[in-house]
């Protein structure tokens, strides 16, 4: 009897752990795993803006924003932060369109703005010439009989001055007000584009590693990009590179028990998900020992609409581009928005949008 059960309980054990069902592992150990494949997105750029034979120059982060030269607005350029993640060995990176290809339409309202003080200027300009106008006709008529021939032509010599000046702003403002500025249009010109590494120093600007963008998706409501490094490898060298895949491993352990996941609806309502990002840029992640990432957590709060899944992750300017991964580690979604007024729910790009992106 004893040596039958001998002979029973290894193949017992064995029938066991077959169909045991692994855990996943504690949200730190995600978080060592990936941080070093997310990195700090860093651009400096500017729009030239075109309005008839006109260029103008805009920066909308630097206080004065509209300039008349290119050398005057490179050194006013505008700097904005995104994250984005490792998807590739030959250094490309996913982030969101508009952490690299920056939209801003004020650029006419500044235009307007700069003319409409133009033309005040130059009215309050004319006022104060008709005032000197009528002062020196007013002198003119008051002392004229005692003046020599020389004083009277220095009257008409001032008369005459004041008059081409203010005929000169009439003019100026005339032909301002002819200026058609409703079909003015911009271009985004990146001056520098970067990244930096979690746990590393940046002091300035020229210690990012340059990337290049390479491709933006043109459906608007896919936020995505996918961006490289110039030199198509990575300076610090990622622990992970993210993928596609199903990191669960019950699906290798048992395959006939664990479906693998469906990847146009990877994640079910209330489940846990983890953003790993730098929101606010380096406000937030410059440390002591150089910059850092933050993780965060939050729970799927709405059905995926096969274009974004929402979530009640906090985020902040800088998180653009996170990625989002379930309990597993898997990719869910890339962090593109959050709701207005609200740090408590965001917006992402489910992963098969992801994945067609990257693939077509």
């Amino acid at each position: 009897m004893l040596k039958n059960l001998l002979f029973f309980f290894p193949l017992y054990v064995l029938l066991i752990s077959c169909n045991r069902e692994i855990q996943p592992e504690l949200p730190e150990k995600i978080f060592e795993k990936y941080k070093s494949s997310v990195v700090l997105i860093a651009s400096q750029y500017y729009y030239e803006v075109y309005s008839g034979n006109f260029t103008y120059y805009y920066s909308p982060s630097s206080e004065k924003k509209l300039f008349f030269s290119k050398e005057e607005v490179l050194n006013n350029l505008s700097f904005s932060t995104g994250t984005g993640f490792v998807i590739s060995e030959n250094g490309k990176i996913m982030t969101n369109n508009h952490v690299v290809n920056h939209k801003d339409e004020n650029y006419k309202i500044e235009l307007v703005n700069f003319y409409e003080k133009a033309k005040s200027t130059i009215l309050y300009d004319v006022r104060m010439y008709n005032d000197t106008i009528d002062q020196i006709k007013s002198s003119y008529y008051q002392y004229s009989e005692q003046m020599d021939y020389y004083e009277k032509q220095d009257f008409e010599k001032r008369y005459d001055f004041v008059i081409d000046k203010k005929n000169f702003l009439a003019d100026l403002y005339q032909r301002i007000e002819n200026i058609d500025l409703s079909n003015a249009t911009s271009k985004l010109i990146i001056h520098k584009l970067g990244i930096a590494y979690n746990d590393t120093h940046v002091t300035e600007f020229d210690d990012l590693q340059e990337c290049v963008v390479i491709k933006t998706s043109e459906n608007e409501k896919i936020d995505l990009a996918l961006i490289q490094t110039k030199n198509k490898s990575f300076n610090t060298k990622p622990k992970f590179i993210f993928n596609f895949n199903d990191n669960n491993p019950n699906i290798l352990e048992n395959p006939e028990k664990n479906k693998e996941r469906n990847i146009k609806n990877p994640i079910k309502i209330n489940e846990d998900v983890f953003m790993i990002g730098y929101n606010s840029g380096f406000s937030l992640a410059n440390t002591k020992q150089g910059i850092k990432s933050q993780f965060t957590s939050g729970k799927i709060s709405q059905e995926n609409d096969g274009e974004r899944i929402l979530y009640t992750i906090p985020t902040l300017e800088g998180s653009s581009g996170s990625p989002i991964v379930d309990k597993w580690g898997n990719l869910v979604g890339v962090n593109f928005a959050k709701i207005t007024n609200s740090q408590s729910f965001s917006f992402g790009v489910p992963v098969n949008e992801v994945k067609k992106f990257y693939e077509e």
